[in-house]
C-alpha cells in the first residue's frame, strides 16, 4: 500500500521547525531528495551521528529509527519533533 509523499509546504514546515530549534539541539539536521519525497531524513547527534526516516502515513507521520523500525507516529510534524526529543532518553525504543 503506497502511502503519500511529503508536499512542499511540509518540507517548509520541517525547515521551518529546525530552523526555531536551538544550535545545540539535538536534532542537526534533516535531508530530503526532490520536490515531493517518499522519505525525509532527520539526522541526529547523540553520542554520535544517526539518521532516521521520518514518512507519511494515512493518519499523519512516522519516525523510523536508523534500523528501519517504526517507533513514533503522530497526526502532526509538531508531534514527531517531540519524538525526535524522545530519541534521548534512557528508555526511547531507539537506543542502542
Amino acid at each position: 500500500m503506497l502511502m503519500p509523499n511529503f508536499s512542499p509546504e511540509e518540507i517548509d514546515e520541517i525547515d521551518r521547525l529546525w530552523r526555531a530549534l536551538p544550535v545545540s539541539h539535538m536534532w542537526t539536521g534533516w535531508a530530503a531528495a526532490g520536490e515531493r519525497p517518499e522519505t525525509v531524513w532527520i539526522f541526529l547527534t547523540l553520542t554520535h551521528w544517526r539518521r532516521f526516516p521520518l514518512t507519511r502515513t494515512r493518519a499523519g507521520y512516522a519516525l523510523s529509527d536508523d534500523r528501519g523500525n517504526v517507533f513514533r507516529e503522530g497526526a502532526t510534524l509538531q508531534d514527531l519533533l517531540l519524538a525526535v526529543e524522545e530519541v534521548a532518553q534512557p528508555d526511547g525504543a531507539a537506543q542502542d
